[in-house]
Order: structure tokens, then sequence, then C-alpha cells
């Protein structure tokens, strides 16, 4: 297997409840077919995995029999997932929609659900991206989906969230350790020691009380991309081509703004940046960070230009989170002084406790229209 290829799922994906369970064989099946998914896909293939793959990733031995192959296909079928929607809504899906065993040929060819298609294909922002050498090393279905949540969030390198929330994002299903403690030590526990085992990351957790009950789950997550092990070379490769780096043309224009003296955006760095920009901004993550590479190329106090850009970026995401109104066309400027140089940043960067709605009446119109021509301007230049 390709130790290079990309698995990419749009971050609703990545966040779903997980109603009926992927074993963790059967996940590494569905994360191949979507490795196999190409960024100029428009419409989904059929994924072809020979049938000597597939037997080693269910751990199969010896001779696989016709009867074992459909009985397997037949239940990965029935496999469903509940993805959230942003109008509060939720789609209920099965990951797949049909199963095809090539008699003389050695392969089986799988299809996706048509309804997962907004969730795979033509992905611009709000997505995640991971090797899928980091999952076919784990044993278990918690150890698998708690590295897609952890990579999810590897950008802010936190995360949290409610111990029900939790339940349903692991696959635990109802009834299964009901006791947080039997939760921790069967499931939170061996995920994370498998995860910093076998992966590129490492992650740690700290328990939130409500009382003397745990009511929510903290974790901590850092990169360290030299733990990650790497697959043994084979004559058996997929059959599709490598996918390019995501958003490696944003990634050009970026670095075409910036001081080529000073600073670059290395491809990981940029991942994460453009990752957690897109959380904020969405489409208009480009126009921000073109915003914040031109203040801080005439911005003479800036001593570590990729430093402040991330900074810059986690103090937004704050701000985000708090349900503040965020723009780097905000950013001023330092004034000369007599006693050095004093940075001056918008007010929604310093704010930390409360939280405020922009409403009509306070926009100064003629503010706004400013605004609204520097976006137009760096729409154009983006474009360019």
């Amino acid at each position: 297997m390709e130790d290079k290829y990309l698995v990419t799922q749009s971050n609703n994906l990545i966040e779903a409840r997980h109603k009926k369970p992927l074993t963790a064989r059967e996940q590494k099946i569905v994360l191949t077919m979507v490795s196999m998914i190409q960024p100029s896909d428009e419409d989904f293939k059929d994924y072809r995995i020979s049938v000597k793959n597939f037997s080693e990733m269910l751990g199969l031995k010896g001779s696989v029999k016709y009867t074992q192959m459909k009985e397997i296909a037949e239940n990965l079928m029935t496999k469903t997932i509940e993805i959230p929607k942003e109008n509060g809504g939720w789609i209920l899906a099965n990951w797949i929609s049909s199963a095809e065993y090539k008699e003389g040929e050695g392969v089986i060819d799988l299809s996706f659900s048509p309804k997962l298609k907004p969730y795979m294909l033509q992905l611009k922002n709000q997505f995640t991206s991971y090797r899928l050498s980091n999952i076919l090393n784990l044993n278990s279905t918690y150890s698998i989906r708690l590295y897609e949540l952890m990579k999810k969030w590897q950008h802010l390198g936190k995360w949290g969230c409610s111990i029900e929330d939790l339940r349903g994002k692991l696959g635990v299903g109802e009834g299964i350790y009901p006791r947080y403690a039997n939760l921790k030590a069967r499931v939170l526990a061996t995920a994370i020691e498998e995860v910093n085992e076998k992966t590129d990351l490492y992650i740690g957790f700290n328990e939130i009380k409500k009382g003397r009950s745990v009511e929510r789950i903290e974790f901590t997550i850092q990169f360290a991309p030299e733990k990650e092990i790497k697959l043994p070379e084979t004559g058996n490769k997929l059959e599709q081509p490598k996918k390019a780096p995501e958003n490696e043309d944003v990634r050009t224009r970026l670095n075409g703004l910036a001081d080529k003296n000073l600073y670059q955006f290395t491809q990981n760095y940029f991942s994460q940046l453009y990752q957690g920009a897109s959380f904020i901004w969405g489409e208009k993550a480009e126009n921000e960070l073109v915003m914040l590479i031109e203040y801080v190329n005439v911005e003479k106090s800036v001593q570590n230009p990729l430093g402040f850009i991330k900074s810059q970026i986690q103090l937004a995401w704050e701000a985000y989170e708090r349900g503040e109104h965020t723009t780097f066309a905000d950013l001023q400027l330092t004034k000369e002084r007599t006693t050095g140089r004093e940075e001056i940043i918008p007010d929604w960067f310093k704010k930390k406790d409360t939280s405020f709605e922009l409403k009509e009446k306070e926009i100064d119109p003629e503010l706004e229209e400013k605004r609204r021509q520097l976006q137009k301007e760096l729409d154009e230049m983006a474009g360019k």
C-alpha cells in the first residue's frame, strides 16, 4: 500500500456520529477508498481494491472464500453515519452503496453512497487531510476515530468535547462502557496510547469535572512527524496516482506576496495555517491572509514573521469562538515613539471574557464602503 496517499474529508464528516460504527478493519477499507479520490474528481467512481489487499486489511489468512468475501461486503454496506448540517439538521447515510466481486480478476469494486459527495469531492475549505499510513498501523476502531478528530484540530493544538459527544464521535455504542472509569480505561487511554506510539501525533488530555463527575475532556495535540511509522515498500501499488498537495496554488500565490528574503510558507506550516483560516473566514480565508501578509511586510516591529502570523490566526480563532467579527483589515501600523514602537492591534484581538454582536446601527456607512472597496481589490488581486 502506498504510504504517501492522502485521506481528505470535510470536517463535517470528521465530526459525524457513527451510528453503526465500522470495525477497525472496515475503516481501513473505507479510508483506503477515500485516499483514491483525486482533487479534480467531480463524481464518485468504483474504487478497486485487490482481493489480496482487501484480505490483508481484514486480517484474513489463507485463500479467501467467495461466500466469506460476500458476507464481509454485505456487512460493510450496513454501516451508517450521521452527519451534522449547518442548518441544524442531519443526514443519515451508509458508507458503501454497492460492492462487486470480479471473479478471475482478483479485485473488488466498491462505491460510496451518493449522499457523501459534498463531504469528499471538490473540497476547497474546511477539510482535513492526513497520510493513509497513519491509520493502517492502528488496530482499534477508537484509535482511528480519535486520530481523525485530533488531526482536524491539530492546527490549534487543542480541542475539547463533552463525554456524551465524544462517545458518539468515537462510535461507542449505547450501553457500552456506561461508567466513565470504564470508558477511560477501555477506550480513551488505550486509543491515546496507540495513536501516540504509531502516528505523527502526540496527544494528552485533561478531565474537566462538574462536582465529582467528569463532564468534559480537553485534549492537547502536538505534531510529531518523526514518529510516523512508514509502511514497507511492496510491489502492490494502488492504481490511482498520488494527490497533489491541497491548496498548493494558494500557497504559491501567498509566497509570491511574502518577503522572500525574510520568510516563506512551507507546505506543512501552510496546511495548518490555511485550515485554521478557512474555519474562521471560509471562502474569504485567502483574502484575510493577503491582508495579514501585507501588514507583516511593512510593519517593522515584527521580528518573526511566521511566528507573528501564526499568533494572529490563534487570536482570531479565539475571537471567532466568542462570536466576534474578525478581519485583518483592522490591523494598524505602529507609531514612532521615543521609547520605541508599540504594536497596535484591533480591539477584537484583545477581548477575552465578553462576546458581542455587531449591529447594523453601529456600522459606519463610510467605513463599510471603504471595506467593501478593499475587499473588491483583494478579490481582484487574488484572481490575478
